[in-house]
């Protein structure tokens, strides 16, 4: 299938302020020659310890149409070349240029944890009824946002955008190059509390993403969420009063009743924009519930057909690293356990989430429920006691084994009661054999860890045994 034409090199040019003299025109946009498609502008990023500059000609060499530079020295095909002041500046003109000439819905999540999965859900469903882009990946930083927006096809009739942080005044400026008519804030928890004071001065960054709604715009909060009222009280200086919010509480716009967690799923019944609906989300877990109604409030919100995303939703099964589950050979050959893949980051919410879906998975005969855990990052003064006390949950869940990795991870070794405890490691590496040797037939494993421990690696050393069966990820579908 031909793909649509994103920018011209007029129009690029108009956008970014740049000077071209070549009429090419390009679908896609790329800041590693490593993974050019044929049609990408490659931008050509500098940052401490790269500079995109190097590899634009190798990039037009792997079919990019064009290339952004703020040096056209080194490169061969001249009439190919964007030449801007600053490249990083340029891909954020080119963003906002994107942003001004679609008239899609916009959706902008944030939140300490559950922004990733929440805002695949939500493309999803709305993919279903419309034409969707989406963040692709976790493209919600200083560069991954001006992407999606450049990317933002002008035929569009939805676009969710996730906008991460880890320190104040990021949030700002990103999402006031999105302008969304819709903020949502997942949860805030303790993550990056390195960089915080405390819970309250990250509650005040993620309101940031308030900054981005013109005064008739829709915030969606988390009612359960201890930093609800702070939250509402900013919005309200900020001039906005369209305030929903979702979750357990009576008063809640997008209300849950009950939920029936199950190994392949949630099913849930609650009321949602003054209808009662029952609906299945093929995700387990308490969080994804309460997720299920924050994409169901974003509909709601932006116009969408509510009952039919609620059926939707049945198609929904998590993302890569985020609780993704397969059914994978023993090393052996003869049987197989089940591996659910959350190994892409972990903070003490998300951590205590992953540990009650594997608590709430049933192991096959003979099998039981492991838990290889790596450490949390950027948890400031707080680390040593969020890693010891993480033995409550794992005890008091009845997780059968726990293996340990990271230096961090050495606090949890000294309280988990022996019978469970089977193993510290400081590497992700280190962690793999003793793993494999251990795996029985039946074996529920759960991994999870931040995403500088690589505790990735040990999925993947995992899965090469062999992988059975693997979840549909209905999330990858409908995209541009």
């Amino acid at each position: 299938m031909t793909k649509a034409v994103l920018w011209t090199a007029q129009d690029a040019a108009t956008a970014t302020g740049g000077k071209t003299t070549g009429d090419w025109t390009v679908t896609g946009i790329s800041i590693d020659s490593r993974k050019v498609s044929k049609g990408d502008l490659f931008i050509a990023l500098k940052g401490p310890n790269f500079d995109g500059q190097k590899f634009a000609q190798a990039a037009l060499d792997a079919g990019a149409h064009a290339v952004m530079v703020s040096d056209a020295n080194g490169i061969d095909d001249t009439d190919k070349v964007l030449l801007v002041d600053d490249t990083m500046a340029a891909l954020e003109r080119l963003g906002i240029a994107g942003r001004e000439r679609s008239k899609a819905k916009i959706v902008a999540i944030t939140g300490s944890v559950g922004k990733t999965g929440t805002k695949e859900a939500l493309k999803y469903v709305l993919s279903q009824q419309g034409k969707t882009h989406a963040s692709p990946a976790s493209f919600n930083n200083h560069w991954g946002v001006p992407i999606t927006l450049a990317t933002l096809p002008v035929d569009a009739e939805f676009g969710v955008f996730e906008i991460g942080m880890n320190h104040p005044g990021e949030i700002s400026t990103l999402v006031k190059m999105v302008k969304p008519s819709v903020a949502l804030i997942t949860t805030v928890v303790g993550a990056h509390t390195e960089f915080f004071k405390d819970e309250a001065e990250i509650a005040m960054a993620k309101a940031e993403i308030f900054e981005g709604l013109d005064s008739d715009g829709t915030v969606i909060l988390n009612r359960d969420n201890l930093h609800y009222f702070a939250l509402v009280r900013r919005a309200k200086e900020l001039g906005l009063s369209n305030i929903k919010c979702f979750g357990t509480d009576a008063v809640s716009n997008y209300r849950l009743f009950e939920a029936n967690i199950v190994t392949d799923g949630s099913a849930v019944r609650a009321r949602v924009g003054g209808q009662d609906l029952e609906y299945f989300i093929g995700c387990p877990g308490e969080h994804w519930v309460l997720n299920s109604l924050a994409v169901l409030g974003c509909v709601d919100a932006i116009g969408a057909d509510l009952v039919k995303a609620s059926k939707d939703l049945a198609d929904v099964t998590p993302p890569a690293g985020r609780g993704e589950t397969h059914t994978v050979k023993l090393p052996t050959g003869e049987g197989t356990f089940t591996l659910i893949d959350d190994a892409y980051n972990a903070n003490p919410t998300s951590m205590m989430a992953g540990i009650k879906v594997l608590s709430q998975t049933k192991p096959g005969e003979g099998g039981r429920k492991i838990a290889v855990l790596g450490e949390m990052r950027e948890l400031g003064d707080s680390a040593t006691k969020m890693h010891a006390d993480l033995y409550h949950p794992l005890t008091s869940l009845e997780i059968d084994r726990v293996y340990s990795v990271g230096p961090l991870m050495a606090e949890l070794d000294k309280t988990l009661p022996s019978e469970r405890n089977a193993g510290h490691f400081e590497t992700a590496e280190d962690a793999i054999e003793p793993i494999k040797a251990d795996l029985r037939d039946g074996d529920v494993v759960l991994i999870k860890g931040s995403l500088g421990i690589y505790v990735s690696k040990i999925v993947s050393a995992l899965k090469s045994c062999g992988v059975v069966e693997k979840s549909t990820t209905a999330t990858e579908e409908g995209q541009d």
